[in-house]
């Protein structure tokens, strides 16, 4: 049955990706989360990622859950009900003083999160062009996270106090459900309600582990920005202006994408950016002043969203019923997720271990896309075709 990638208006789009872009607010802000709950003693640098991990292992099963909860009629229900938990979540946070109920909690408002990831997820699995929507969704994702990783250590702070960053996603989540409650069509294509198989084929399995490797790699070094910024010598305020240059750049490299750079081979984007990752994080290593970790850590996130919409290509590549399409993000999210986990083992008074593990993921994912073309030679198709 042919795909109806017209069945949504641009009005449900632009809902569908603000819903999204609430949810995905955390990704970006997570470094200063972690560290507002380190530095009120609350977790330890172990601890910190097992938190981080959990919150994002919750977002990716809260989009595997949302692909099938919202499918249906009451899918706008669910989107607003996942707004509301995310918000309750969140405030749960403040009062939470326990590791273990501190990990619980964040593990639930990373299922809500997801949910709300998975509104704008359908929306781009089924577009006629999903890297140029994806990259336009990591745009539209950025730009907030990237205000407010200037504004949460600069003023917001100072002014409300450490746990503003918990209070302002009180705010998004009630906001996201708002906005849940306006969207008037289906979330996903009437004709494709039945579920489809997926096609378990070697170059699917290959694509899928090499998104995963890679996003594990960067979650393991992004978890632990704030106590490796602290051990380079680095204090708050040079820490904030680092992840905000970070997310000026992730939102650069999306937009790179989604104007000019969709074009491109993906089987390059894909095997440079996770070489040029690796070497990046070996920069990250050995900068121990602001001006030089702030560029590092820009082009680190230049190159983490410059990537992402490529692996959404080359899945489409090697499965044309776009079955495991949606699969794609949770799995970076997994990957995010798995990375901190992978990482806490390796760090104690430094946390340079949790670099090593992140170019580990990125040797992995070289050498997934490296058997999955050289095993398939005819996917040579650019992003954009």
């Amino acid at each position: 049955m042919a795909i109806d990638a017209n069945f949504q208006s641009g009005r449900t789009i632009a809902l569908t990706l603000a819903i999204g872009a609430g949810g995905t607010l955390v990704v970006g802000i997570q470094p200063l989360l972690l560290e507002t709950l380190l530095s009120q003693g609350r977790v330890n640098v172990s601890q910190l990622g097992w938190v981080a991990t959990a919150e994002v292992l919750g977002m990716a099963l809260g989009v595997l859950l949302g692909s099938r909860m919202l499918s249906g009629r009451k899918g706008r229900p669910v989107a607003a009900a996942a707004g509301l938990i995310m918000a309750v979540s969140n405030l749960a946070t403040l009062f939470a003083s326990e590791p273990l109920l501190i990990v619980c909690i964040r593990a639930l408002s990373g299922v809500a999160e997801g949910v709300l990831v998975a509104v704008a997820v359908l929306s781009i699995s089924y577009s006629t062009a999903p890297a140029r929507l994806n990259a336009a969704f990591l745009t539209a994702g950025a730009a907030p996270q990237l205000l407010l990783a200037y504004l949460i250590p600069a003023v917001f702070v100072p002014r409300f106090g450490a746990n503003i960053g918990f209070e302002l996603m009180v705010g998004v989540g009630l906001s996201c459900a708002l906005l849940a409650l306006c969207v008037h069509e289906r979330f996903v294509p009437q004709a494709l309600q039945p579920l489809r198989r997926i096609a378990w084929t070697q170059s699917v399995v290959l694509a899928l582990i090499a998104t995963l490797v890679m996003a594990a790699g960067i979650g393991a070094c992004w978890s632990y920005i704030g106590p490796l910024a602290a051990e380079s010598g680095l204090n708050p305020e040079q820490t904030g202006v680092a992840v905000a240059a970070s997310l000026i750049c992730q939102l650069l490299g999306s937009l790179v994408v989604a104007i000019v750079a969709w074009r491109l081979s993906f089987r390059a984007a894909l095997l440079g950016g996770a070489v040029l990752q690796a070497v990046t994080v070996l920069w990250l290593l050995g900068a121990h002043q602001a001006l030089a970790f702030s560029v590092a850590l820009g082009l680190f996130g230049f190159l983490w969203q410059g990537g992402m919409p490529f692996a959404m290509d080359l899945i489409v590549a090697v499965d044309s019923s776009r079955a495991t399409a949606p699969l794609v993000l949770p799995l970076s999210l997994t990957g995010l997720s798995v990375g901190p986990l992978a990482a806490s083992y390796f760090v104690d008074r430094s946390v340079a271990g949790a670099f090593h593990i992140g170019i580990l993921g990125c040797f992995l994912a070289v050498l997934s896309y490296m058997l999955l073309f050289r095993s398939r030679p005819a996917i040579q198709v650019s992003a954009g075709q």
